[in-house]
């Protein structure tokens, strides 16, 4: 049983590291014209449509893959709060496990947001610092800040297919993303959380992390919705009102 499972362990290592290498092969490959065809810049800027568009690598499999701990029980999982983060940032052994690894850096894709005109209040960094105290009013703080609109392109067989967020992920609570700007306030190089975190340039206002402890919610994959881990995507954040 013990080399079952350390087969395992090594097989699920080995498949991060060709993902991994792929991600970086392609960053690599595709620094002059990462964003595609249209797109010769990292982050792409289109203010007419008030939005930003950058390249990703798909890693969801992985991140669903990853074994979740059990929140009622106090534990932290951290792999399963990223839906995108920077691929020089991605490390499956500190929970730098997430949905998409984007060629662009958090720093850059505040920055571009932030020209577009989004703007956000600090966020109380106890509201993450302090998760494990349940006697803490923090974790129930809700960040504020630009709401944000997330869709994902990427190019198939028969052309260009475009899904939403809520297209390809669903949680236990039924609440939907409802992403907002907040900018760089913490050194966690993570684009966006799929809860209420102060780490992300984007996180999701609709999901505290009192709830994520308390194990109200839990997010998933809807399966055949994204490709496969390595295609090539491209990430629009697009200005969603106030």
């Amino acid at each position: 049983m013990m080399a079952k499972a350390a087969e395992k362990k090594a097989g699920a290592g080995f498949r991060w590291m060709v993902i991994t290498i792929s991600a970086l092969c392609l960053l690599v490959a595709g620094q002059v014209n990462a964003a595609g065809p249209e797109f010769p810049e990292l982050v792409h800027v289109n203010w007419q449509q008030r939005s930003i568009t950058f390249a990703a690598v798909v890693t969801a499999s992985l991140w669903e893959r990853q074994p979740r701990a059990d929140p009622a029980a106090r534990n932290f999982d951290p792999d399963h709060w990223h839906l995108i983060i920077s691929a020089t940032q991605a490390n499956q052994a500190v929970g730098r496990v997430a949905i998409f690894s984007a060629w662009a850096t958090d720093e850059e894709i505040a920055a571009a947001l932030s020209t577009l005109g989004a703007r956000g209040e600090k966020f109380d960094k106890r509201s993450f610092t302090r998760r494990m105290d349940a006697d803490s009013s923090y974790p129930d703080l809700r960040p504020q800040g630009s709401k944000l609109r997330l869709t994902v392109s990427w190019d198939g067989f028969f052309g260009r297919k475009t899904v939403s967020a809520d297209e390809f992920l669903s949680n236990t609570s039924g609440k939907k993303l409802d992403l907002v700007y907040i900018g760089k306030q913490h050194p966690s190089n993570c684009v966006i959380c799929l809860y209420g975190c102060v780490g992300a340039v984007c996180p999701n206002r609709a999901l505290t992390v009192r709830d994520y402890m308390q194990g109200k919610s839990r997010w998933s994959l809807i399966p055949g919705v994204l490709p496969e881990d390595g295609t090539r995507v491209w990430i629009t954040i697009a200005m969603a009102g106030e």
